[in-house]
């Protein structure tokens, strides 16, 4: 006997067929929730308080390097950029302008830290009133100005590669009326 059409022969399911589906999707489901609870006891929940392990420094040598050497091939417009993308939110860097939520940074490079006219510092950062804005105190804060400064109000979580920080430094010792600050 030929059936109607091509496609519709279908095969009886005996309860034998749906017991082996049923017990592959158990197993399956019972696969995968194994898999989720293995995978949280292997990957903890919460973030260490400390790293577990050091990573190796860059092999291009930026971690050896020293703010003089640095900003020695440092560029004040990439600085200007960097600045820009970084700061500008905060600060502004023009002669005479406003304190915004920061301090204008127009040439804060060489001079006390913490002492710009018009702005009121925290605790934190006034702390250091006695200390000027060099090149290294400059690259220590823009790295990390929560390290620099425990307690600061700056929420910048800081630039890792000195390279930049010292472009950044290049730029800020091209806003002063002299043109540059040593």
């Amino acid at each position: 006997m030929q059936p109607k059409h091509r496609w519709s022969i279908v095969t009886r399911m005996d309860s034998h067929d749906a017991n082996r589906i049923g017990a592959a999707f158990l197993l399956t489901a019972l696969a995968m929730a194994g898999s989720v609870w293995a995978g949280h006891l292997a990957i903890p929940v919460a973030i260490p308080l400390r790293p577990a392990f050091t990573l190796p420094q860059t092999p291009d040598g930026s971690a050896s390097l020293s703010v003089a050497d640095a900003l020695a091939h440092a560029d004040p417009k990439a600085g200007q950029a960097l600045a820009a993308r970084s700061c500008t939110t905060c600060h502004s860097f023009t002669k005479g302008a406003p304190p915004t939520v920061g301090p204008n940074l127009f040439g804060v490079a060489g001079t006390p830290v913490a002492d710009i006219p018009g702005y009121s510092f925290s605790p934190a950062l006034s702390a250091h009133r006695s200390e000027l804005w060099t090149d290294e105190a400059l690259s220590a804060w823009l790295e990390s100005p929560a390290r620099f400064a425990p307690g600061t109000r700056m929420a910048f979580p800081g630039l890792s590669d000195i390279r930049d920080r010292a472009a950044i430094i290049a730029y800020l010792h091209t806003l002063s009326d002299g043109g540059h600050q040593p």
